[in-house]
């Protein structure tokens, strides 16, 4: 069997999009799940930007039988009332593995893109929402979090799902992940640095020692950005950006994932191995790649029999190891 093939099977993808959408999308989850178990992967997860996918989840699991495990999560937009621990803890009694901070409420999001639509959403009548953007910060000095933000990192930290930072700039992740930390969180993903947060290499470095795991997205290699009107002007990002970025930071603190799903992309189990086949032509090894795609997701998912990454930092929130008790002195 060919090397890419080899290592999709068991492979774990923790970004999908799918049908039902605002946007069009090229599967519906039911079709998605079918097409990664047909290529012998573990397990995918479902991304909605308008909402929760956890209730899904059963229906997609009655459909596909045991042939792969299927997960959702919630994303904090304001379709959900923005950063919101009601909307979150909704999610996690509904089984959500991830959390996702806002991604196209964000307002680093709409600084950078100047709009919360994509090509193709769905529009509705003649009533114009506006959007201001959603900040973590209490204020523009940018020195505090929002409550509601640490309620949400506790609520993740005692659930112990994963937290996502979105489309959140790297001086919100960065405050994000210390306070998630704080709170005790284990699992922690900086969501695509490269590409609307705009993280420095040196960023996702520093990112990774605080103890979150890098994401990286097969989605740069099919979408031909100076084309896509969010993206207009704006350079392609190339995998061998990609693979410098994971070699500063380490395969062990990175994931990789599809972020796929879009009408004019391959579809989510296509684009993953065409991402891993690109990762192995770039001098990424197939033990590498196996624990990208693989042992990380896993861990990121909570599965059965996953570890923590080497090398993470153990949580602030997270009680002190009990020091062996001395013997008892014979009398």
């Amino acid at each position: 069997m060919r090397g890419d093939l080899r290592l999709l099977q068991g492979a774990i993808d923790t970004h999908i999009h799918a049908a039902p959408s605002l946007f069009p999308r090229l599967v519906d989850n039911i079709e998605c799940a079918q097409g990664a178990a047909s290529v012998g992967m573990r397990a995918v997860t479902f991304k909605f930007h308008h909402g929760d996918t956890s209730g899904r989840v059963p229906l997609v699991r009655r459909a596909v039988g045991d042939a792969i495990e299927v997960y959702g999560g919630v994303t904090l937009n304001q379709a959900v009332g923005g950063l919101n621990p009601f909307a979150v803890d909704t999610a996690i009694r509904l089984g959500a593995r991830m959390v996702w901070m806002p991604t196209l409420s964000a307002l680093n999001h709409l600084k950078k893109v100047g709009s919360p639509h994509l090509p193709g959403m769905r529009q509705t009548g003649g009533v114009k929402l506006d959007e201001k953007g959603i900040t973590i910060f209490t204020d523009e000095k940018r020195r505090k979090v929002l409550p509601e933000v640490r309620t949400i990192c506790r609520l993740v930290a005692q659930a112990g799902v994963c937290l996502s930072t979105g489309h959140l700039d790297p001086g919100e992740v960065r405050a994000l992940i210390e306070t998630a930390r704080e709170e005790g969180a284990e699992r922690i993903v900086v969501q695509h640095p490269e590409y609307i947060a705009d993280a420095s290499i040196e960023e996702q470095v520093e990112f990774a020692r605080m103890g979150a795991l890098i994401e990286h997205l097969a989605i740069f290699c099919f979408t031909h950005w100076g084309a896509y009107p969010t993206r207009k002007g704006a350079p392609p990002i190339s995998v061998r950006e990609q693979v410098k970025m994971v070699r500063a930071v380490g395969p062990e603190h990175t994931l990789l994932s599809s972020d796929l799903g879009q009408l004019h992309n391959a579809p989510p189990w296509e684009g993953l191995r065409v991402f891993i086949q690109l990762m192995l032509d770039h001098g990424i090894t197939p033990e590498e790649i196996g624990i990208m795609v693989k042992r990380n997701p896993a861990f990121v998912l909570g599965l059965p029999g996953s570890s923590k990454p080497q090398g993470a930092p153990e949580p602030k929130g997270a009680p002190a190891p009990e020091k062996p008790r001395a013997a008892a002195r014979k009398k």
